[in-house]
């Protein structure tokens, strides 16, 4: 006996069918009528009552082709009046039924949105609270964030999952699987929150690309922190140099650091007026974060290889130099499926503005990551992600259906280069300006390399503080890249390189939670009982080490 609700839905898309047929079966026998009495020149009013009549149903073909063409737009319109109030659509918006969201796992005990009962009622649960609220959804005023997920994915979170269910009025919807591990991202909002900072935690698999963790401050109605906010990246850039002295090979060398750097009028500073009578270049000025050192090696690559070399190399590891008007979000940063979400969730791209004349204090200024230089913490993410796949870049995925499409990346070092940067930045770990990680890691099994950075912000007290770097598992192989950024956080060396060394020492305890492939969505309507986490409801220059 073949169930009921199969049965309804199988006479619906039968009776469909059946007046699709008759009304063209009838536009049809009406036009050759027609053709034929005009043919036989029969009385002019019926000939008129049949052209009215044809013209009458293109008429309708074509504004109910259009609705059907523009069914997304006036959708949106839809939502739009909807959030100002209209009780009716209030109403059936809590009707609505979407898939779930579940976390990197697969597992339903993890799921990032789904739906549980609490105090009787069936509700919508987001078990991650505030610590998912900017990018998943849900949290304090959940129906106001408009980039997360929950929105951006809500066609797909709302597609009927059967031919069955294509006639219900609210079909259950079909579940979707994110990157997003929900273990790790408690503990790195956990470790976020004891800052009491404005700041972000953004952690992705080096070899794919996918982002195992992200979380982020900031209100409902702002855009996300980690991805839309500007700030300059500090020493952390200085990355990126050694990159192009060593893809170009150019030798290790020994140079001073001396406290201070004379540029024009101006002076560039160390950080406390640190010196050293020598060390070595690059890693030694990585190590010890030497920002006069920095600006001398800048000044030898230009002279050895160009400015426009140098613009060139910065370009390749998707960096945007410009002179004139600010560069466009490049819309092929995330590997997604999602036009909303690409168009909405596109960071603005890490930036460098080089002046037609470029003077020694702005190309100063450009080495050790101030002045001139607009970095998202995601863009900088990115491009350690590089560095730890040995110099290939993965656009970066929430997606788990997308890690099976066999992106190859796009190489942007040499992968001897990224070999030569990694070894710099453990020994900023071992010995350089974040040794405060290493009491942390003990014992752990894993290690921690990375770059700090604390960036001068015009008007503010304190500066911004960066930590950026690469988890290494047992076998000391690059697993995760880790960006922590702290606007106003002090010194790169201390609150975020802890935080990185935290969220590395929960990681090695989590065994380093694989991202498992996307699951063929279950046609099984689920329900979880108990009490959730947490439910909608309306629904100068001197600092750069």
């Amino acid at each position: 006996m073949p169930d009921i609700p199969f049965l309804g839905t199988a006479l619906d898309w039968a009776l469909r069918g059946v007046l699709l047929a008759f009304g063209t079966g009838s536009l049809i026998a009406l036009a050759r009528w027609l053709a034929r009495a005009m043919r036989e020149r029969r009385e002019r009013w019926a000939i008129r009552l049949a052209i009215g009549m044809l013209l009458l149903a293109a008429v309708y073909g074509i504004g109910h082709a259009r609705l059907l063409w523009n069914a997304e737009k006036i959708e949106a319109g839809r939502m739009a009046w909807r959030r100002f109030g209209d009780p009716r659509e209030t109403e059936r918006f809590r009707g609505e039924v979407r898939g779930w969201i579940m976390d990197c796992t697969g597992q339903p005990a993890n799921a990032l949105a789904r739906y549980g009962v609490r105090d009787g009622e069936v509700q919508r649960v987001y078990s991650l609270g505030e610590a998912g609220a900017n990018l998943v959804g849900g949290g304090t005023g959940a129906e106001d964030r408009d980039y997360t997920v929950e929105r951006l994915f809500a066609k797909q979170l709302r597609e009927p999952r059967s031919l069955r269910e294509r006639s219900e009025l609210h079909p259950v919807g079909t579940d979707m699987q994110l990157t997003l591990c929900a273990n790790p991202t408690r503990q790195a909002w956990s470790l976020l929150q004891g800052t009491g900072l404005n700041g972000t935690v953004i952690i992705q698999d080096v070899k794919t690309g996918a982002v195992v963790t992200y979380v982020a401050t900031g209100r409902a109605e702002d855009p996300p922190f980690g991805i839309k906010h500007y700030a300059p990246p500090g020493s952390v850039f200085k990355l990126a140099f050694s990159a192009i002295w060593w893809d170009h090979g150019l030798p290790d060398t020994r140079g001073p650091c001396p406290p201070y750097i004379q540029v024009g009028r101006a002076r560039i500073r160390n950080f406390e007026s640190h010196e050293y009578a020598s060390i070595t270049i690059p890693t030694g000025m990585l190590t010890v974060s030497c920002n006069t050192a920095a600006v001398n090696m800048v000044y030898t690559l230009r002279d050895r290889l160009g400015v426009e070399t140098i613009r060139d190399d910065l370009q390749k590891f998707g960096f945007v130099t410009y002179s004139g008007k600010p560069p466009a979000p490049a819309q092929d940063f995330w590997n997604t499926g999602s036009d909303a979400w690409s168009q909405r969730m596109t960071p603005p791209p890490v930036r460098v503005r080089f002046q037609q004349k470029l003077t020694p204090h702005e190309l100063g200024q450009i080495a050790i990551g101030q002045g001139p230089v607009d970095a998202t913490p995601m863009g900088i993410s990115r491009f350690i992600q590089a560095i730890g796949n040995g110099g290939v870049m993965m656009q970066p995925t929430l997606e788990s259906a997308r890690l099976g499409d066999g992106a190859e990346g796009r190489r942007i070092m040499k992968e001897s280069t990224s070999q030569k940067l990694q070894h710099a930045m453990m020994t900023v770990v071992d010995t350089g300006t974040a040794q405060v990680a290493k009491a942390i890691l003990a014992r752990s099994g894993w290690d921690l390399g990375g770059k700090t950075g604390t960036a001068d912000v015009a008007g503010a007290r304190m500066p911004d503080a960066w930590f950026a770097g690469l988890m290494y598992g047992p076998d000391r192989r690059a697993r995760y890249s880790v960006v922590v950024y702290l606007q106003h956080g002090g010194q790169g060396g201390r609150m975020p390189a802890r935080i990185a060394a935290e969220m590395t020492r929960f990681m090695a305890r989590e065994a380093g939670t694989p991202v498992q492939p996307a699951r063929q969505a279950s046609n099984t309507r689920r329900t979880t009982d108990g009490a959730p986490t947490a439910l909608t409801t309306t629904a100068s220059t001197r600092r750069s080490r």
